[in-house]
């Protein structure tokens, strides 16, 4: 539920750089509003001045963000020209920072949370495959028992 809040989020607010499986670059000398972006990663060299959304994907940061960044499935990397004017939280990530960038307020959710989740996918597959099976191969005709 969380996660189609967030995704739902990230589509509904407009964000001027919006991708969907396209790896979104910020130039040194571009300056954007908002990055967000579903199922690839971004690298921030420039401005951006409002929020960096980033579903399923990496976020690089060598430049300026005015907002928070939201990492949701990935991991968010900080250079040591970096800097962040809001917070940052990651959902099933980690968080890699140089040792000489200053310490920003961040919040990290392991990926065990993701774990349930990921079990009940699996088990709704596995389902759809046994159903699959059953319709393709019709109803199992077992041999008559022996009679004692």
């Amino acid at each position: 539920m969380l996660s189609r809040c967030l995704i739902v989020c990230t589509l509904i607010l407009a964000p001027n750089v919006r991708h969907f499986g396209r790896n979104i670059v910020v130039a040194a000398d571009e300056t954007v509003h908002n990055v967000g972006c579903f199922l690839c990663s971004a690298e921030v060299d420039g401005h951006a001045t409002g929020s960096v959304r980033v579903f399923a994907g990496h976020v690089f940061l060598n430049g300026y963000v005015g907002g928070n960044v939201l990492v949701f499935g990935g991991n968010l990397t900080l250079t040591s020209s970096a800097t962040i004017g809001g917070h940052v939280f990651i959902f099933g990530g980690h968080f890699h920072q140089d040792s000489s960038t200053a310490d920003h307020p961040h919040t990290v959710f392991s990926p065990i949370i993701f774990l349930p989740v990921i079990l009940v996918i699996c088990a709704i597959i596995g389902g759809l495959i046994v159903l699959a099976r059953r319709m393709v191969r019709g109803p199992v005709a077992y041999p008559p028992l022996p009679r004692l």
